[in-house]
């Protein structure tokens, strides 16, 4: 368990962050780069809560990291040596999703040719990642939340349960609670699940991280390419490339980002990735940069709320990238009297294309 927090526990906790997270720079080129005030807070509590072995829940939209969060806890743990067992619950056929995670013997159903551990007991001692948790039947619902309460699990098949020591962390891109209401998901697996809860925000709120994620991305797609592509030299993006990047709204979040980049970068010329190399690798999406905004054609979907929305929005994403995330410069950097008028702006001109 870590030590009581002491006054300076801000400081101490922002200067341990290597400690915590043994690749810093791993960390920030999986997608979790953490320069938005909501990504800094979710750090400094993985790091708290990666020491003590506790139940983690990650939630969040698809593309977000999920899974990246849940390997850098585990990796920050005690258990960091002992196995990290990743299941997507979602990708298992329902007749066979008991089978791979409680294990079975042989001969205990048609096909069960060899016995098989399952993905609990092969976590023990380590960590047992659930992606799409919301995804499971009610029935291994019930039975994993029996495999928590005793810390055993008995295949299928066999009368004699094994003891497991491991620790659970679950992630899902769905609302648990509405499920819950809904009769889908089980309401004292959800507790027993949400203790440690970390909500990763979709790349859309966080547009101060934007422009890192594109420099660490671009680099590292760089970097492969020359190695193992024979690529001669890095590709550069055009500052219209970076603005179309900047005005669109990520609903893939950092994987719809990465591979965006990706395909940009295979089909550019001349070493250049420019806008049209970006519009192209958004399969064609119109993305209509502020530059054109002005030449706008009235018509039957045009409404002047969404123009001022969409150009108030670029600039407060871009007050905020420039002030690292800092209300009060981004505030003195818009010619606003104060960081109240800024948040009745935002709410004034929401963009939510």
């Amino acid at each position: 368990m870590p030590s009581t927090p002491s006054k300076s526990e801000s400081i101490e906790e922002t200067e341990s962050l290597n400690k915590v997270f043994p690749d810093d720079a791993e960390f920030s080129s999986q997608g979790l780069v953490f320069g938005n005030n909501l990504m800094k807070t979710l750090v400094k509590r993985a790091q708290r809560v990666a020491a003590m072995d506790l139940p983690v829940l990650i939630q969040g939209e698809s593309g977000t990291g999920k899974d990246v969060l849940a390997h850098i806890v585990h990796q920050a743990s005690k258990r960091r040596d002992a196995p990290f067992v990743c299941v997507n619950c979602g990708a298992i056929p329902d007749n066979l999703v008991e089978a791979e995670l409680f294990g079975h013997e042989k001969g205990a159903f048609t096909g069960a040719t060899v016995a098989r551990t399952g993905y609990i007991a092969e976590a023990d001692q380590g960590t047992l990642f659930l992606d799409e948790i919301g995804e499971l039947p009610l029935s291994t619902q019930v039975k994993l939340l029996r495999v928590l309460q005793e810390r055993e699990v008995t295949a299928i098949g066999s009368v004699h349960p094994r003891k497991v020591n491991f620790r659970i962390v679950a992630a899902t891109n769905r609302n648990l609670s509405q499920d819950i209401s809904h009769g889908r998901f089980r309401n004292d697996l959800f507790h027993r699940l949400a203790v440690a809860v970390f909500t990763i925000p979709p790349l859309r709120e966080r547009p101060e991280d934007l422009a890192e994620l594109v420099q660490v991305f671009v680099a590292k797609i760089n970097q492969y390419m020359m190695q193992n592509q024979g690529f001669d030299k890095k590709r550069k993006l055009t500052d219209k490339a970076h603005e179309l990047l900047q005005v669109y709204h990520w609903p893939g979040n950092i994987r719809e980002l990465y591979n965006t980049l990706l395909r940009a970068i295979l089909w550019s010329e001349n070493n250049i990735v420019k806008s049209k190399d970006i519009q192209e690798a958004l399969f064609g999406i119109q993305v209509t940069s502020v530059s054109t905004i002005l030449g706008r054609e009235f018509g039957q979907s045009f409404r002047l709320t969404d123009v001022l929305s969409e150009v108030a929005d670029h600039y407060f994403d871009k007050a905020l990238r420039e002030s690292g995330g800092n209300k009060s410069s981004a505030t003195r950097l818009l010619g606003l009297p104060n960081a109240t008028t800024f948040s009745n702006w935002r709410k004034k001109y929401p963009w939510k294309k």
